[in-house]
């Protein structure tokens, strides 16, 4: 069987990461698994080893093993959603990868979403299967089962198999002795614990209106593990996402709608394929700040001193920004505007810079925002800049002030972050909530 996938090795994070490679066609299919996963255990089941066969007729599949599971490195800590994308960036770059689609399952459905949304200079079109906006049920996202109640039966019995009955019920008892080991193959119970730490920070709803390219979400009629609403709520809340929906089968597509779903893949990636959807639109975490009272300052050091401040002040901040990934857009006057590919990379950035900053007698304030930017010769416009930008307006003295889009997109985190209240914004409609971090680490 190994003939038939390569098996390649990358880093991400200090971690090594496993993959397969399927097939040999030159559209490629990254395919970003569900909570568990190991890649060559999984192959022990001939239906999912039929599905992987079906995709690669038609794609070069890339399918890895997450941190802390399967054949990748066994990190028992709890990883975020970032974290998660950098395990596919770090696959993109070993591959050399220009453009791709991606596919996304279960958990992987939240995590694809929010990578094709932030790098649409790369990736054509998304589908998703089984995928929910939120793993946990609030007042406000009631489509999910009692999460506390799920994660209890699962930690107590895993390595038995019993996973089965939420993932693919109407395959139980068949598959139990199969799934027992999968399970004790996959992760031990503490890593098992991580992940559903994970699962239950995810909530990437206010992210879904800012998806700006062709989405299809997949689910089935009877899954019992994510209720078929949580498909369509995906459906309804991205902006001109297509919804199939199938009268069988559960959480797995490589049971009964087998044959069915890779059709529908196939017809999707081929009508979406041709031309990658301009880059001039992505996701992407905001950065505003400002040097507290700098025309006093200036006025205090003159001109002189003052611009040697400054240059100081825009190295600092150029250093700080680039050693977090982020991209410097300008400098504005007494600050700089900011963006990067992940919220807690930018978090980082903003704690790092006023440390750095009150070294030399500087003081600033930061505010963040995740939100769709548009790309104007090499500047950043839209609403989501906006917000950023008056939300700096409620921000103090060495402070890093969040919106609940970033808190949202977070999940688990080092950072203690406080709810400042909820603000009126210059001509902004509505109230926005903003949040205090701090860093207790």
């Amino acid at each position: 069987m190994s003939e038939e996938y390569v098996l390649k090795y990358t880093e991400s994070g200090g971690l090594t990461i496993a993959y397969q490679i399927w097939g040999s066609s030159e559209d490629t299919l990254v395919y970003v698994p569900g909570m568990i996963s190991h890649l060559e255990a999984g192959l022990e089941d001939s239906e999912y080893l039929a599905w992987i066969r079906e995709i690669s007729k038609s794609f070069r599949v890339i399918i890895f093993d997450k941190r802390g599971q399967g054949l990748s490195d066994r990190d028992s800590s709890a990883p975020n959603l970032e974290e998660r994308m950098d395990d596919i960036s770090a696959i993109v770059a070993a591959e050399n990868l220009d453009q791709f689609f991606l596919f996304g399952l279960s958990e992987g459905a939240a995590i694809s979403l929010v990578y094709a949304a932030t790098h649409t200079n790369k990736v054509k079109s998304v589908a998703v299967f089984g995928g929910t906006a939120k793993f946990t049920k609030a007042d406000d996202y009631k489509f999910v089962p009692e999460y506390e109640v799920m994660v209890e039966n699962m930690l107590s019995s895993w390595g038995t198999g019993n996973s089965g009955y939420y993932f693919c019920p109407q395959k139980m008892p068949e598959k139990k002795a199969f799934l027992a080991k999968l399970e004790r193959m996959v992760c031990n119970p503490k890593t098992l614990q991580s992940i559903l730490e994970l699962l239950s920070k995810i909530d990437v709803r206010t992210t879904l209106p800012d998806i700006n390219l062709p989405v299809l979400v997949l689910h089935s009629r009877d899954d019992a593990t994510i209720s078929k609403l949580n498909g369509r709520y995906l459906a309804d809340n991205i902006p001109g996402a297509k919804y199939i929906e199938y009268p069988i089968g559960g959480h797995l597509p490589w049971y009964e709608e087998r044959e069915n779903i890779v059709k529908d893949l196939i017809l999707f990636f081929s009508e979406t394929g041709s031309d990658l959807k301009s880059a001039d639109r992505n996701l992407a975490t905001i950065l505003f700040t400002d040097i507290e009272n700098s025309t006093k300052k200036m006025t205090e050091m003159g001109d002189k001193k003052w611009s040697e401040k400054m240059n100081k002040h825009d190295q600092i901040m150029r250093n700080t920004i680039e050693s977090f990934n982020g991209k410097l857009v300008k400098n504005t006057g007494d600050g700089v505007l900011a963006v990067f590919d992940g919220p807690a990379r930018s978090i980082e950035s903003a704690i790092s810079s006023i440390g750095k900053l009150n070294e030399i007698d500087l003081k600033i304030r930061c505010s963040l925002h995740v939100g769709e930017v548009i790309w104007r010769n090499d500047d950043i416009t839209g609403i989501a800049v906006n917000i950023a930008a008056r939300a700096l307006e409620k921000c103090h003295s060495n402070t890093v002030m969040i919106t609940k889009n970033l808190k949202d997109l977070l999940g688990r985190t080092k950072f203690s972050i406080t709810s400042m209240g909820y603000f009126s914004l210059k001509g902004l409609e509505g109230d926005w909530e903003l949040f205090k971090v701090e860093n207790h680490q």
